[in-house]
């Protein structure tokens, strides 16, 4: 998988599944993937080493798949994207296209 395939990927499994993390876990993670810090300027904020970043990191991502190993929340996600989109193209009503941009929008907000 490509680095920005992973950042999405991860990004959308952080929206969803964030409240589940230990609070580190989603500290850290929130500055990797969405502040763009390196692990070295997060070791430094944090004043921890930069193997506990590393391991908040990996422990994280693991944590985030196996959620979605049981729950599947973000490929159902996807699932309810494709159908939105579907029915957008078939519609030349721009109020219904309206409603489903709005969809389409809370749904890319980890909804």
């Amino acid at each position: 998988m490509e680095e920005i395939e992973k950042l999405l990927k991860y990004s959308k499994l952080f929206n969803l599944y964030s409240p589940l993390l230990s609070s580190a876990q989603k500290e850290i993670l929130h500055d990797y993937y969405f502040l763009d810090l390196s692990i070295s300027e997060i070791s430094e904020n944090r004043s921890i080493s930069r193997s506990a970043v590393e391991d908040a990191l990996k422990k994280g991502k693991t944590k985030l798949d196996e959620f979605e190993e049981k729950l599947h929340l973000l490929e159902k996600n996807q699932k309810v994207v494709q159908k939105a989109k579907e029915i957008g193209d078939l519609t030349e009503n721009s109020e219904v296209n309206k409603k489903i941009e709005e969809i389409l929008e809370e749904l890319d907000n980890g909804v």
